[in-house]
C-alpha cells in the first residue's frame, strides 16, 4: 500500500496554483539568505518562474531577458550618465520606481514589436512549426522589476548565479518532490496566473494605474514619512478598487495573520527565538499560507457557491507583508489609512489619466466635425422593407471590420487541424465514411 500523492493541498485551490510554488520559492530564497547572505529581494521570482518553465520554457526565458535588459538600462541611466553631472544616483524608491517604468517600457516594445517580428522571421526561415504568438511573450505585472531589483546589490553576473540557484531548486522541489509526492499539479498556465499578468497590450489600464500608484505612493512617503513596506503594496491595491472585496479579504488576511503571530510569539519555542529578517518572512508568509490550506478544506463544506480563491488576498506576499508592518509599526489602524488613502486617491487619478488618454484619438475627428455642415448627415431615406435590408446588408454586416482583424493560421495549426481530420476520418463508421465520401463526390 502507497500512501503516495499526499493529498495535502485543497483540489480547489492550492493543489495548482502559484501560491504553492511561491511558497517553496520563499522557503528557498529565505534559506540562502540565513546560510550564505545572500539578498531577500525577488521573493516571488523563483515560484512565478518555475510553472513557466514547466509550461512555456520560452516565456520564462523572455522574462529573464527583459529584466537584463530594465536592469542595464536603469543602472546606466543612474550610475553611468548621472556622471556627467546633471543628476545624482538613483536610491531607494526612486530607484525601484525607475525600474517599474523602465520595465513597462521594455515590455512595451518587446511584447509589441521587437518578439513578433523575430517570431515572424524564425517561423519564415528557420521552423514553420514554430508557435511564437503563444510562447514569445512575457509574464507578470511587477516580475520583470523585481527581477531586475533583485540584480542591483549583487550585480548581474552574481545575480543571475543566485537566480539560477534558487529557481533550479525550486524547480526541482516543485517537479520531483510536490508534484511526485503530493497532489500539487501543473495545469494549464490560464489557471494558474492572473489575467493581468498574461498580456501588457491588453492590459494598459492596470499599468497606468501600477504607475500612477507607485509614484504618488513615493511622494507620500518623502513628504509625509508613510511607510508601506514598499511602494508596490499601495500599487497593487489600487488596482482591486474596481474589486472593493478583494481589497477587504487582503486586509483581513494581514490581520489574521497579524493576530495568529503575535499569539505564537508569546508562547514557546518562539518567544526564546531571534525570529526577525528572513525568519520573521518565513513566520508570518507560513502562517498565511497554513490559513489558506485551511480555508481551502472549509470554505467548500460551510459555503460550497462561493470560489475558494475569491477569499484569498489580492497577490502572493501582500498580506504577508502587510502584516509584518503592522507588527513593526505596532499599529494597524494608522497602516490601513495610509495604504486605502494612497491607493484610492492615486487610482482616481489613474482613472481620469487613463479616460484623457483614450480621447487623444478623437481630438482630430472633433476638429474635422466642427468643421462639418449639416447637410453631410442628412438621413438617408429608402423605400424597401427592412427585411430586404437586412438581406442585401447581411454579408456586409457579418464581415469583420478590417480584414486584418484575422489572425492567419500558423503552420503547426494548420497541420494539427489536417491530423485531427485524418484522425476523425479513421474513427468514423465505414457506413458513415462512404455517405461523406458520396456527399463530396456528388
Amino acid at each position: 500500500m502507497s500512501f503516495f500523492p499526499l493529498d495535502i493541498f485543497p483540489e480547489t485551490s492550492l493543489a495548482s496554483s502559484v501560491i504553492t510554488t511561491v511558497w517553496v520559492g520563499v522557503l528557498v530564497v529565505g534559506f540562502f539568505n540565513l546560510r550564505f547572505g545572500w539578498v531577500l529581494s525577488g521573493l516571488v521570482v523563483p515560484g512565478y518562474l518555475v510553472p513557466l518553465l514547466l509550461t512555456k520554457p520560452w516565456s520564462a526565458g523572455i522574462v529573464v531577458l527583459e529584466a537584463i535588459i530594465t536592469y542595464l538600462l536603469v543602472h546606466g541611466f543612474s550610475e553611468r550618465l548621472s556622471r556627467l553631472g546633471y543628476w545624482s544616483s538613483l536610491f531607494g524608491r526612486d530607484r525601484f520606481f525607475a525600474l517599474i517604468l523602465v520595465s513597462v517600457i521594455v515590455r512595451l516594445v518587446f511584447d509589441g514589436w521587437l518578439l513578433p517580428l523575430a517570431g515572424a522571421y524564425w517561423q519564415t526561415h528557420i521552423d514553420g512549426f514554430f508557435d511564437y504568438r503563444n510562447n514569445l511573450q512575457s509574464f507578470g505585472l511587477i516580475i520583470i522589476s523585481l527581477l531586475a531589483n533583485q540584480f542591483w546589490k549583487p550585480g548581474l553576473g552574481r545575480g543571475l548565479l543566485g537566480l539560477g540557484v534558487t529557481v533550479g531548486l525550486t524547480y526541482l522541489i516543485v517537479r520531483y518532490g510536490l508534484m511526485e509526492l503530493t497532489n500539487f499539479t501543473i495545469s494549464r498556465i490560464g489557471y494558474l496566473y492572473e489575467d493581468l499578468a498574461f498580456s501588457v497590450l491588453a492590459s494598459p489600464k492596470a499599468y497606468i494605474i501600477l504607475l500612477t500608484t507607485a509614484f504618488v505612493a513615493s511622494r507620500m512617503n518623502l513628504r509625509y514619512g508613510w511607510d508601506f513596506n514598499g511602494i508596490l503594496i499601495p500599487s497593487l491595491l489600487a488596482l482591486q478598487w474596481y474589486q472593493p472585496g478583494k481589497i477587504l479579504t487582503s486586509f483581513a488576511e494581514a490581520i489574521l495573520i497579524l493576530v495568529i503571530a503575535k499569539l505564537l510569539l508569546r508562547m514557546r519555542p518562539f518567544n526564546r527565538m531571534n525570529i526577525e529578517g528572513a525568519r520573521k518572512l518565513i513566520f508570518f508568509f507560513n502562517i498565511g499560507f497554513a490559513y489558506k490550506i485551511l480555508l481551502g478544506y472549509t470554505l467548500p463544506v460551510l459555503a460550497p457557491e462561493w470560489k475558494v480563491t475569491d477569499a484569498f488576498g489580492f497577490g502572493y506576499l501582500l498580506s504577508t507583508l502587510i502584516a509584518i508592518r503592522m507588527h513593526d509599526q505596532h499599529t494597524i489602524a494608522r497602516l490601513l489609512r495610509a495604504t486605502l488613502q494612497t491607493s484610492l486617491s492615486a487610482a482616481l487619478i489613474a482613472s481620469v489619466v487613463g479616460f484623457a488618454l483614450t480621447l487623444i484619438p478623437q481630438l482630430g475627428s472633433w476638429s474635422g466635425s466642427l468643421q462639418t455642415t449639416p447637410a453631410e448627415y442628412a438621413v438617408k431615406r429608402v423605400t424597401e422593407p427592412l427585411d430586404t435590408l437586412l438581406q442585401n446588408d447581411l454579408i456586409r454586416l457579418y464581415q469583420p471590420a478590417t480584414q486584418h482583424n484575422v489572425l492567419r493560421p500558423l503552420a503547426s495549426e494548420i497541420n494539427a487541424f489536417e491530423n485531427a481530420v485524418i484522425l476523425l476520418q479513421q474513427a468514423s463508421p465505414p457506413q458513415q465514411r462512404t455517405a461523406q465520401e458520396d456527399t463530396a463526390a456528388g
